[in-house]
């Protein structure tokens, strides 16, 4: 016989809040979205933050991508593009934000012709002032999905531990609770 695990009272109530929440943006595809909320909410702890973590990486790479947000052409951004064309900046940095100016260097995680072979959240959501002047600009509180499950000090944490590996970042989550 299946065991099913009930839900305590903050999970009952994140399903409530999500399900209002949804209805009050007027979701086409509410049953398929709390049919996702219910999942995660069935999942060990440590497993719901690894999917949810997966989730939201997943999702900013489509919205990057899809959108062609930093517009990349011969590994030059929009931004650094645009400086060049201005004469603002002579130099043509390649690879946009993984490029440190501080210590003069690519990522270590950045593979070139691939991009990132990591998931962290942090470089994924972060836009620079050029994309923001512009209306580009991204928070993981903003997704429904995880809007409920994690905490003030762990969305900060999510987004400002930037050029760290998944496991590094899922460990901090945790101690934030």
């Amino acid at each position: 016989m299946e065991k099913t695990k009930h839900l305590n009272k903050k999970e009952e109530q994140i399903r409530k809040k999500t399900y209002r929440y949804l209805l009050k943006q007027n979701t086409p595809d509410i049953d398929q979205k709390m049919a996702l909320i219910d999942q995660l909410l069935h999942l060990e702890k440590r497993e719901r933050y690894r999917y949810l973590y997966d989730l939201i990486c997943d999702y900013f790479d489509q919205e990057f991508k899809e959108k062609n947000i930093c517009a990349f052409s011969c590994g030059i951004c929009k931004r650094r593009q645009s400086m060049i064309d201005q004469g603002t900046i002579k130099d043509t940095y390649q690879n946009g934000c993984c490029y440190s100016y501080r210590k003069k260097e690519l990522c270590k995680y950045y593979v070139e012709g691939k991009g990132c072979a990591i998931k962290n959240i942090a470089c994924k959501v972060y836009t620079c002032h050029y994309l923001r002047k512009r209306g580009y600009h991204y928070h993981v509180k903003d997704l429904y999905f995880a809007r409920y499950f994690f905490n003030k000090k762990q969305f900060f944490y999510m987004e400002n531990t930037f050029f760290q590996d998944k496991t590094i970042v899922l460990n901090g989550i945790l101690e934030r609770e």
